[in-house]
């Protein structure tokens, strides 16, 4: 249950940027139902989670990316890195949710997976970025 409340959104990882934020909190809500899913024995919440986050690391890091290069992120090259080893194993991960089904072996994966990301990404490489984009440009910056 600790865990649960760390994964938790607040403004404190917020990009200053309200699209990408927004997307942020989407995968937060839907890591919560996955972990929800799973106390209660639902493995089916991660099939689902796992066809999300195909389509959105592609949607979102590519808008990050973007965002990183605009703003001449001294740091971009090793976020961006982070972003292609996190889609790949995505990747990985939803082609075997299709070819296996939600086994429990791949539910904890995917769980493990995610819940890293976020903490190892998320609440440190993206909370810099948000930083800097803060120092760059100001607070909720209209960036498209």
């Amino acid at each position: 249950m600790g865990d649960r409340l760390a994964l938790q959104w607040s403004s404190a990882l917020s990009l200053g940027v309200p699209d990408l934020d927004a997307q942020h909190r989407e995968l937060f809500d839907r890591v919560d139902r996955l972990l929800d899913s799973m106390l209660h024995g639902d493995r089916g919440e991660a099939s689902t989670l796992a066809a999300f986050l195909r389509d959105h690391v592609v949607l979102h890091f590519a808008a990050e990316e973007q965002l990183m290069r605009e703003l001449h992120y001294p740091d971009a090259a090793r976020h961006a890195e982070e972003h292609h080893a996190f889609a790949a194993s995505i990747l990985v991960l939803d082609s075997a949710f299709r070819e296996q089904g939600t086994t429990p072996d791949l539910v904890l994966r995917l769980e493990h997976e995610v819940v890293a990301w976020l903490r190892d990404h998320v609440y440190v490489a993206d909370v810099a970025l948000g930083h800097f984009v803060t120092a760059t440009l100001g607070t909720e910056v209209s960036w498209a």
